[in-house]
């Protein structure tokens, strides 16, 4: 099989053939076999010589894959090394592809039998057409479109191949041609026009074989998007869609698309333009009459769905032309409609046409649902903005309300679990798509609201009073789908309304949860009252609906003492969102009720709480540390002792235990307990704040013994059993407490108001015990926890510890380091810790952090290595410390020594990562910083001055620059010196204009992916980049045809290779 790598001698196509087969024939091949052949295929894939042998195997080869095999090695070539291949072989083998296409689409036989290959085909040429056109193929247009009058099979081909250059052109063509590129394309492209769209004419207008026809359409809808607009307005091209090709199953769909392209438009266009769009309303609206007919039996939706549903009827596709439709109605509507409807000629068909959209959006298709509904949110907002126009869409809109309630989308949901470290997590579960779609349909129900807040109320309570009556067929999906919109328009009524509203909807609610059936559906409706009362906080909030209030919390109190499973979930959620939004009511006294609801809550919290679960309760307490963090500041220290006396009293109990004999807090059941009391803790200070000033200074000094006696024990597992044993329970427990010490003191830091009394009674005594800990533990030992805290740390003090900052670099930096330097995988959380504190750091205590780079470069090298880190997380982190720091130190004394010492390693450093392919996403940092890089070089060369030692010392700083990535970039094979100079010098040119600095950087990324010729000068003409904006303008101008020959394309072939 590796004789097919000897590309001293001729391709032997039986071999080749034969390793072909191995790979693809489908056989049951052995194991080793296999991979031998497909390495082999592979690496004759990817020889730099495998495409001069491209000839010989799409003509003699007899295997398919094989010739996909030899055309992707040939498209290798074209894309990366056709400018450095010899005028005669780029000629070879633009003529041998043609040769090929002509003769595979000579007939509508041989083009229905090579229909896979010759699309492959068809996309090299494009590749060499990208390449050559129109600077070494300028008649290109005019010969295929002459060509294309030979035979109908290829005039059918040639029309695609035009159809896929527009689209490469158009389309897809960032990041893979340059601007200059692009536009060149772009604007030989339509001055040629004329003679594509005659071409494209003339088949609609008198060709019969559909295949031909919808070839064309397809080659029109890849060109209406830039075409020039009297192609479709001075034409009877948008007659001739609706009134030829709508009404035929086989040509409605791709004519439909057209059609749509069309209704996109809406720039730039004159009263006659718009005129054109009066008429293809009406126009497609007869079409659907006559398509889809509404009976006067049959309702738009049936219809329409009936029509969905039916078999395709002459080579069409129902569900196709439904999907097409709606986004031909929405873009009409969107584009059009104020054109459409000022006009009352055309009220019954703008109204009859919205129908059928509705009709459409009844139909059991998430993609179609969507699109139709965020339509529909336009459409009401668009009414909103008009009040003129609510008359003529008040009774659609009523529709559309009753559709949306019917269908409401789920909101976010949140769960609450136990994760593998027994750490109790709260996620919200998001569908990113079902997400989007409730924030539409809620959005659009909100402005249907405003629009008729009567008419949403009365359809509300209708569908709330259908439910209610039919308590024997009780469905909990249709009452929760009418809760998640009851809960959708809060705010959007007048207040009085909405409370009546309100008021009406929970008792009828709390009717169905007495009287209906069954354990499962009074949980349901009881999920339901409290995701409803959690949605209206301004309505719980008036002073007049206090007792209203008192009687909802107490009923989510006895919802958890409830068995039945996600009762108490829902019900501590549902308290926590009512006292996040309504906190401060508990926290007062009201009329005719002078005592304060926290108090009585705090004093009641075991009766409260005691069937809930642990992670349960950590909600509970949140909410009650919200209503605390209300009161007056004088009373939260007795609020919150009086919250964690159970707590607190249960952790005294395990304290002083261990006083007695400290082998008690190894018992896993006792540092469950602290675990638990701890998580409390952190819970309630979280939410409190300030005021829980007392309560950290109780327990702190016992918090710092747990931490040093964990650690002491844990190390002592360590040595005794070595690494592994971490991973043990009773290890994992002790890194618990360890690790939920650090979040309750850092949740307390965080909120702080004493700053004084933080770091002189508990930084201290904290950094002494945890960092000789993090500094002297195992690696797997190490807690990243510490490096958030000392992040946090330094956010909030900031330089009020600059004197403890050098003990936290001296305990963490190095150790971090070599733990995450290893690879790029191991310890993820230490490796994002570390960067975080480090950006916080220079942020925040900049002259510290010089100070301590000056002393460890190590800082500035893991730096520039978060830079190149695949983890987008890290890498981001990284690039945004080093632009901060760059835009720091520049105005620093010691900016001259820096940049002579790091310059040239930053250079590289950004070139690196900008050229790797790895970190795209980093483009625009990547830009910032370079900019500032050139913008230092070029002060620097205005005021003599130096930016590396290794520039001599009468050379100018940004000749230096530029002659140092020369040799820097002349690494990359591909790119000539004509390139690189070009680039250079074009970095300092455009380095003040942010667009055309990142633009100059994109084309060199392009280029990068080329070979190019040693004499393509004219690719660099800088006169020709400055007119750019002009010629721009001029695209949508189309220009005369060149009538010139077609090339010989007879007895041809590459004509290179052995």
């Amino acid at each position: 099989m590796k004789g097919i790598l000897d590309f001293t001698k001729p391709v032997n196509i039986p071999l080749f053939d034969s390793v072909v087969q191995v790979v693809y024939g489908g056989q049951s091949t052995p194991g080793p076999l296999l991979n031998a052949a497909v390495k082999i295929l592979e690496e004759y894939r990817s020889h730099p010589d495998a495409w001069a042998q491209a000839d010989v195997i799409l003509r003699d080869s007899t295997e398919i894959p094989g010739k996909f095999v030899a055309l992707k090695a040939l498209d290798e070539t074209i894309n990366k090394r056709w400018n450095v291949l010899p005028d005669d072989s780029r000629l070879g083998v633009r003529n041998f592809i043609i040769e090929l296409i002509m003769d595979m689409s000579s007939s509508p036989e041989k083009l229905r039998a090579s229909k896979m290959i010759l699309e492959k085909i068809n996309t090299t040429l494009v590749y060499i057409l990208k390449k050559d056109w129109p600077e070494r193929w300028p008649t290109f247009i005019q010969e295929i479109v002459d060509s294309a009058r030979f035979s109908d099979a290829l005039m059918q081909n040639n029309l695609a191949i035009i159809r896929q250059l527009s689209e490469e052109i158009f389309d897809f063509s960032q990041g893979r041609m340059t601007r200059r590129q692009i536009m060149v394309r772009k604007e030989a492209l339509n001055s040629e026009f004329p003679s594509v769209f005659s071409l494209i004419n003339f088949v609609l207008s008198s060709k019969d074989d559909p295949s031909l026809i919808n070839e064309a359409l397809k080659c029109l809808l890849a060109t209406l998007s830039w075409i020039p607009l009297g192609f479709m307005f001075e034409t009877n091209l948008v007659a001739m869609l609706v009134q030829r090709f709508i009404p035929v199953g086989i040509t409605r769909n791709t004519a439909c698309r057209c059609l749509t392209e069309i209704a996109c438009l809406k720039e730039n266009l004159t009263p006659s333009n718009k005129e054109l769009y009066h008429q293809l309303l009406h126009g497609m609206l007869q079409q659907l009459q006559q398509i889809m007919p509404i009976c006067q039996a049959a309702s738009h939706s049936q219809t329409v769905s009936s029509f969905y549903s039916l078999p395709s009827d002459s080579g069409g596709n129902n569900e196709e032309f439904i999907q097409i439709l709606t986004q031909f109605l929405t873009a009409l509507f969107k584009n059009h409609l104020p054109d459409l409807d000022v006009n009352p000629q055309n009220h019954t068909a703008v109204i009859e046409a919205h129908y059928y959209l509705l009709g459409i959006t009844h139909i059991d298709d998430k993609e179609m649902f969507k699109a139709c509904v965020e339509y529909w949110l336009w459409l009401s907002e668009f009414v909103f903005m008009s009040t003129a126009r609510i008359g003529l869409y008040a009774e659609l809109l009523s529709e559309v309300r009753k559709m949306m309630i019917r269908r409401m989308a789920r909101p976010e949901e949140v769960i609450i679990f136990e994760d593998d470290n027994g750490e109790i997590k709260k996620e919200i579960m998001k569908s990113v798509d079902s997400i989007a779609l409730y924030n539409t349909m809620r959005e659009g129900l909100i402005f249907l609201t405003h629009l008729d807040s009567k008419d949403t109320e009365s359809i509300m309570l209708d569908q709330l009073l259908l439910v209610r009556n039919n308590m024997r067929e009780f469905s909990p999906g249709i009452l929760a789908t009418l809760c998640w919109a009851i809960g959708s328009i809060s705010g959007a009524m007048v207040e009085e309304d909405e409370t009546k509203f309100l008021i009406v909807t929970i008792q009828e609610l709390l009717y169905m949860c007495n009287s209906i059936q069954g354990h499962e559906n009074k949980a349901s409706v009881a999920s339901d009252i409290m995701y409803i009362v959690g949605q209206y906080p301004r309505f719980l909030k008036v002073e007049t609906h206090w007792n209203f209030l008192k009687v909802v919390v107490e009923k989510l109190f006895e919802f958890m003492h409830e068995k039945f499973e996600g009762v108490k979930d829902m019900a501590v959620e549902t308290f926590l969102k009512i006292s996040n939004s309504c906190k401060a009511e508990f926290a007062r006294t009201h009329t005719n009720d002078p005592d304060i609801y926290i108090s009585k809550l705090v004093d009641e919290v075991d009766i409260t709480t005691r069937d809930l679960e642990n992670k349960q309760m950590h909600i509970f307490y949140e909410a009650a540390g919200l209503m605390i963090g209300s009161a007056p500041r004088g009373y939260q220290d007795q609020l919150v002792s009086q919250l964690l006396k159970t707590p607190n009293q249960r952790w005294s109990s395990i304290m002083q235990t261990a006083h007695v004999n400290s082998s008690n807090l190894a018992d896993v059941e006792v540092m469950k307990a602290l675990n638990h009391i701890l998580k409390l803790n952190v819970c309630t200070a979280a939410s409190v704040g300030d005021g829980y000033k007392q309560q950290m200074f109780n327990i702190f000094a016992d918090l710092m013994q747990l931490y040093a006696l964990y650690s002491q024990s844990i190390s002592s597992e360590v040595a005794t059993h070595g690494v592994g044993i971490t991973k043990h329970l009773h290890v994992r427990q002790m890194r618990i407490v360890k690790k939920e010490s650090l979040r309750l003191i850092e949740e307390y830091v965080k909120k702080s108001n004493d700053t004084q009394e933080v770091t002189q009674r508990i930084i201290p005594p904290l950094l002494n015990t945890v960092l000789s800990d993090y500094n002297k533990s195992v690696e797997q030992a190490k807690d990243p926890q510490v490096l958030s805290l000392c992040t946090i740390l330094v956010s909030r003090f900031g330089n009020d510890i600059h004197q403890q900052i050098p003990q936290i670099l001296d305990a963490t930096l190095h150790v971090t380091l070599d733990m995450i330097s290893k690879n790029q995988s191991d310890f993820p959380e230490h490796r994002v810790n570390l960067f975080k504190f480090l950006k916080c750091l220079n942020s925040c205590c900049f002259s510290t952090f010089l100070a301590a780079l000056q002393v460890s470069p190590s800082i500035m090298e893991a730096i520039l290595a978060a830079m190149k880190h695949t983890e987008r997380t890290v890498e981001q982190i990284g690039l945004e410390t080093l632009h901060e720091f760059l835009l720091s130190v520049a105005s620093a004394p010691v900016a001259g020594d820096f940049y002579q010492m790091y310059f040239i390693n930053l250079v590289h450093a950004i070139f690196n990562v900008l050229t790797d392919t790895m970190h795209k996403t980093g483009f625009k940092l990547h830009c910032k910083i370079l900019q500032h890089l050139i913008h230092i070089a070029s002060v620097a060369s205005e005021h003599g001055k130096m930016i590396s030692t290794n520039q001599q010392s009468t050379q100018r700083a940004d000749a230096f620059l530029q002659e140092h990535l020369a040799k820097q970039l002349s690494a990359f094979q591909n790119l000539n010196q004509q390139q690189i100079i070009s680039f250079t010098q074009g970095l300092f040119t455009t380095y003040r204009d942010d667009k055309l600095f990142k633009n100059h950087i994109r084309d060199f990324l392009v280029e990068l992916q080329e070979f190019a010729s040693q004499d393509n000068t004219d690719l660099y003409d800088d006169q020709k980049q400055a007119d750019e904006a002009s010629r721009v303008k001029r695209q949508t101008i189309p220009g005369l045809i060149p009538q010139q020959k077609a090339i010989d394309i007879s007895q041809v072939s590459i004509g290179v290779g052995p």
